[in-house]
């Protein structure tokens, strides 16, 4: 039997501007976050903007989030004007085959 690899990722941009919004939908287990929009940007974990359950990314900074099963469980906005992220999700599957 060949084997198949089960990973699915997906590339994608945003225009972030200061008005809450959701990411895409893209089945996944995590998500790398590059800011490029010239200042910092909020990230949330809902579609709520709840301060207490945020993140602050810098401009020129990444990070990637773990555990999610969606990627527009996270939403975005801005601190001062429109500016585009970029985005790229990863589903990672169970890799153990019967040979």
């Amino acid at each position: 039997m060949p084997f198949t690899n089960l990973n699915l990722c997906f590339s994608f941009n945003l225009v972030a501007t200061t008005a809450l919004k959701q990411l895409s939908s893209f089945e996944c287990s995590e998500i790398y976050i590059t800011n490029k929009t010239g200042q910092n940007i909020i990230i949330y974990d809902t579609n709520t903007a709840d301060a207490s359950r945020s993140f602050l990314l810098g401009n020129l900074e990444n990070i990637v989030f773990k555990g999610i099963t969606n990627s527009d469980q996270l939403s975005v906005l801005t601190t001062a004007s429109a500016g585009t992220i970029y985005c790229r999700t990863a589903y990672y599957s169970n890799f153990s085959q019967t040979r």
